[in-house]
């Protein structure tokens, strides 16, 4: 039991962290909704400090799940600390804002998608930037900031964006870059209080480069849309005041003295106006503590102005360490183009694997049709051996059935003949014409005359070339086997003795014994009827 209390307990604490995280999620949530209705319904900015740090703190541990969220937290929470003059905690608060798009400061989060927050971010850096006058870097993140609007499709804040760009331009006496850039809002855009702020733009231009007439135009238009920004005074006054209609110029200087947000600087400018036109010695006297107050400002800055500084000077701080963008670009191009040739390579892969998987197939086809092929030859050229073999079978049974009819025809002819033989061998033996004497002339006519064999047996005989007349005549009488050796040696003219000697060579010649002479012309003259 204890051993799973130990594994358990983990598991507890884990599902509890992750309650308590989905709860603070949720209340830093609700916060923020608050804060978005309030600027958007009352134009005001939330000011619940506690509610909002827990927010900013809860987004910034969980701020790669919720990037959107916590860049809005951070706009929220700098906005607040701007309210109360702590320009360096909300500068740093702008600046984790702006990041919140990335993991690291070059690897962008897929999931963001609130570049309207991002753009107000930039938006309050260049305000920042502008009130010590460091107009280069607020340009830059007026730019940021008309990018991020861009991106957002928010259209009013982009040409918002683009004026204050104007601007800072103007500021930098940048005349054809001004005049450009304000063309191009006045071609694009159609938002009326767009259009109000480029005349403020138009007349800080027109002032720089010393053409009051049209200064005075432009504020004129500025307030006749109902603007009453002190900067507007301010600008018409010194307007009238170089164009020496100074009855003009002390007007517009008493209303920008009477404006309850003029800035103490502009104050300071009016008041030489008022005093050359007031010789009185109080006006004097005002205008002498203006000129040592002013001199003591010089040297000393305003505590304000100070921590504006301090802030920008972090703003610059970071940026200095950001990777130039240009490496960005680099990083961003090499990844897509390993990511080209990796899918590329992919596809490749994939084809060769492809076509060499189909070859094989093919080639299993052709093997496995080769084979098939193969198979019904070797099947059709068995069934035709099958075939073959069962007719030679069938043939030679008929060869067979043929021969054994043939030799049963033989041999039934051959006892024929030897009977036949036999009965003319008997015939003549018992023939009266061999009792008495005969020539061989009368044995053949007797022969020829009594049985065609026998001729046929003697040119048989003949035909060998081995057998002279004596031997052919002692074949006969052997044949005949009617005499003793006595009487067929009387019969050949041969003595007693000779013809055994003549028997010895007529059977060495056949390659005989002397008692097989008869049966081998018994066989001579039964193969010679054929």
């Amino acid at each position: 039991m204890t051993a799973h209390r130990l594994k358990i307990l983990p598991l507890l604490l884990c599902m509890c962290c992750i309650c308590c995280s989905c709860t603070s999620v949720r209340e830093g949530r609700l916060v923020i909704e608050v804060a978005d209705s309030l600027r958007v319904n009352e134009g005001v900015t939330c000011d619940d400090s506690l509610a909002l740090a827990n927010a900013y703190t809860t987004f910034g541990h969980w701020r790669l799940i919720y990037p959107d969220d916590y860049a809005r937290s951070c706009y929220y929470y700098g906005r607040m600390l701007r309210n109360r003059n702590d320009q360096v905690a909300a500068m740093q608060a702008f600046i984790r804002g702006k990041r919140a798009p990335y993991v690291q400061r070059f690897i962008p989060l897929p999931h963001f998608t609130d570049y309207h927050i991002l753009g107000r971010i930039y938006s309050n850096m260049g305000t920042m930037c502008h009130y010590i006058e460091n107009f280069s870097l607020a340009y830059e993140m007026y730019d940021a900031s008309a990018t991020c609007f861009q991106n957002a499709h928010d259209t009013t804040a982009y040409y918002y964006a683009l004026n204050a760009m104007a601007f800072e331009l103007a500021e930098q006496n940048l005349h054809d870059e001004t005049l450009s850039l304000l063309y191009k809002i006045e071609q694009e855009c159609s938002n009326p209080h767009v259009i109000t702020k480029t005349w403020e733009t138009k007349a800080l231009l027109y002032k720089n480069i010393e053409l009051y007439d049209s200064t005075i135009y432009c504020v004129r238009q500025l307030q006749s849309k109902a603007n009453r920004d002190p900067a507007g005074y301010v600008m018409i006054a010194q307007s009238f005041w170089h164009l020496q209609q100074y009855d003009s110029a002390v007007y517009y200087a008493n209303c920008l003295m009477k404006h309850p947000y003029a800035a103490d600087k502009d104050k300071y400018n009016m008041l030489y106006i008022l005093a050359y036109s007031d010789s009185s010695a109080g006006m004097k006297e005002v205008l002498v503590r203006t000129e040592e107050r002013s001199d003591i400002d010089r040297y000393n800055i305003d505590p304000i102005t100070q921590l504006h500084t301090q802030a920008v000077d972090i703003l610059l701080q970071d940026l200095d360490r950001n990777i130039p963008r240009h490496y960005i670009i680099l990083f961003v191009v090499g990844l897509c183009l390993i990511g080209v040739v990796s899918i590329y390579s992919i596809h490749i892969i994939k084809k060769r694997h492809f076509l060499s998987q189909r070859a094989i197939e093919n080639e299993r086809i052709k093997v496995e049709m080769n084979l098939s092929a193969q198979r019904q030859a070797l099947y059709e050229e068995t069934i035709h051996e099958k075939e073959i073999q069962a007719d030679l079978q069938h043939i030679n049974e008929v060869l067979r059935q043929e021969n054994e009819e043939i030799k049963l025809q033989y041999s039934a002819h051959r006892e024929q003949f030897l009977q036949e033989i036999e009965a003319n061998c008997e015939a003549i033996r018992h023939s009266h014409d061999w009792k008495k004497e005969v020539h061989w002339k009368n044995f053949e006519e007797m022969c020829e005359f009594t049985n065609r064999h026998f001729f046929m047996l003697a040119n048989k005989l003949k035909a060998t070339g081995k057998l002279d007349e004596k031997e052919i005549r002692l074949c006969f009488l052997i044949l005949l086997d009617m005499h003793k050796n006595k009487e067929q040696a009387n019969l050949l003219y041969y003595g007693q003795t000779g013809i055994g000697t003549y028997k010895y060579r007529l059977s060495r010649k056949f390659n005989l014994y002397s008692k097989d002479l008869r049966k081998f012309v018994l066989e001579m003259a039964v193969s010679g009827t054929h």
